[in-house]
């Protein structure tokens, strides 16, 4: 059988680089458009009929058509006669609950991470990434306030503009960062020229420091690092503060802070085995 690239079959879908998927592959086609369904639902997009469906996705309206009433026989979407469209049935959130309480990882992190982050005042987190974004796995707020809150798993943040994003970008081979940062200069066209350098410094400083760091809402300012725990996904741990203090003197302060806390991670995902 003939084999493909996965960019090759999919013109239609956003040519976006998969870095887990082989150079040479046969994926089935429908199953990759019925995943490119469902990526198109996000926070604020929680309902979508068939033609918002192919605006976002790039297909043909009769495929998506086709695929939706797959995906609803499935569990995997509510029809809502009513809105006239369709939102993620509970398959998709048992899926992600099974991810979660499936991931060793997580679980020996988030008590660490709960009793740092509440010690610090801080925000801490783990993201992985997905295409152009990374997505966080956990998310435990503390920073401000001594008590835990605005827990948000699966929300996701941008890639090129955070410290997530750009301590990702770090851990890639010269070949998989040229096809990212290709992708991310497709996105942010008009901002690249300022956003290249940037991202340079950031993987510069994961390299000589452990870390990076970036502020890309005002008056946040967040570091993040590489966690080498996990070989078949590359996760990264972050630390943020809402803080009006300049990133230079917030850098001094919580950088270290956060390679012990890597370590610890590292330590407690070991001690697991």
């Amino acid at each position: 059988m003939a084999q493909f690239h996965p960019m090759e079959l999919f013109p239609n879908i956003d040519a976006v680089y998969m870095p887990n998927v082989p150079t040479r592959s046969d994926p089935n086609r429908s199953l990759l458009r019925g995943l490119e369904i469902l990526r198109a639902f996000r926070p604020g997009s929680d309902v979508l009929g068939n033609a918002e469906i192919a605006e976002r996705t790039g297909l043909p309206k009769s495929t998506v058509s086709r695929l939706t009433g797959t995906l609803l026989k499935a569990g995997f979407l509510f029809y809502s006669p009513q809105h006239h469209g369709y939102s993620l049935g509970g398959a998709v959130l048992s899926l992600s609950h099974a991810m979660r309480s499936g991931s060793i990882l997580l679980q020996v992190a988030r008590p660490i991470m709960i009793a740092e982050a509440r010690r610090l005042k801080i925000n801490a987190g783990i993201a992985i990434a997905d295409r152009d974004e990374m997505v966080y796995l956990e998310t435990l707020r503390f920073s401000g306030s001594s008590s835990l809150r605005q827990v948000v798993s699966g929300q996701r943040v941008p890639m090129a503009l955070t410290s997530l994003g750009r301590a990702y970008l770090s851990t890639l081979t010269l070949e998989e960062r040229r096809a990212q940062l290709a992708q991310l200069k497709s996105k942010h066209t008009r901002d690249w020229s300022a956003l290249r350098p940037e991202i340079n410094t950031s993987i510069q400083s994961v390299e000589l420091n452990g870390w990076c760091a970036a502020s890309w809402q005002p008056q946040v300012i967040a570091l993040a690092t590489p966690l080498p725990i996990e070989p078949q996904a590359i996760h990264i741990l972050n630390m943020s503060i809402q803080t009006s203090e300049n990133i230079e003197r917030v850098v001094e302060r919580l950088g270290p802070e956060l390679n012990r806390l890597k370590n610890k991670l590292i330590q407690a995902h070991h001690a697991h085995f």
